[in-house]
């Protein structure tokens, strides 16, 4: 375990996931428009919709219509509207526009689970956190550093077994493992640099 952290460190040495956010509100945003959307067409969405609705307060104003119009190209857009309108009224009316930095506060808000919330915690304020998408699920699954198919249970497994300073560096590195190597179809393990110590458990 502790060379599997090591080479991760090394090959991804700067915690970062690829969506475009300047601040808590637009990670927050786009962490929900994400679901299901590739983060390509996300960036896209939301570099329109914030030059309109840069705030909770304005985008608060804005009809379901409205955003609906400007992220029609995402999945599941009727539902992420109605979600955006009302998670931004309450950041507006209940946290002064602020984003709260707590998973237990930001799993109230319409829209945001676990892995949301903690992909936000730990991305806009740094705090340790392990936020399970696909890609964590799958190769942590993999690694053999989990047997389990749920995702709080993997998000237990792997804050059990990696120190907590390095939970963000680890779990961003195998959000972007999963991207460009660790495939869910056509895992590229010739090429992985964690080859020779990968029991590669569920590779066909």
């Amino acid at each position: 375990m502790k060379e599997l952290i090591e080479r991760v460190k090394r090959l991804y040495p700067e915690p970062k996931i690829e969506l475009d956010f300047k601040n808590p509100f637009e990670l927050l945003v786009a962490l929900i428009l994400s679901a299901r959307c590739t983060d390509t067409r996300t960036n896209t969405i939301t570099k329109e919709l914030f030059k309109k609705y840069p705030t909770p307060e304005a985008l608060s104003r804005a009809s379901i219509e409205e955003i609906d119009k400007l992220i029609s190209s995402c999945s599941m857009h009727n539902t992420k509207s109605k979600h955006l309108k009302q998670l931004s009224e309450i950041l507006h009316q209940k946290y002064n526009g602020e984003v709260p930095n707590s998973v237990d506060e930001l799993v109230k808000l319409p829209g945001v689970g676990r892995k949301t919330a903690n992909i936000l915690v730990s991305m806009a304020y740094n705090i340790p956190a392990v936020g399970v998408d696909t890609h964590v699920a799958r190769v942590a699954q993999r690694l053999g550093i989990t047997k389990s198919k749920k995702s709080d249970e993997i998000e237990k497994d792997i804050m059990d077994k990696i120190p907590k300073d390095e939970w963000i560096r680890f779990y961003t590195g195998l959000i972007l493992h999963g991207r460009r190597i660790c495939k869910a179809r056509k895992p590229k393990c010739d090429e992985c640099p964690l080859n020779d110590i990968c029991p590669k458990i569920g590779v066909k």
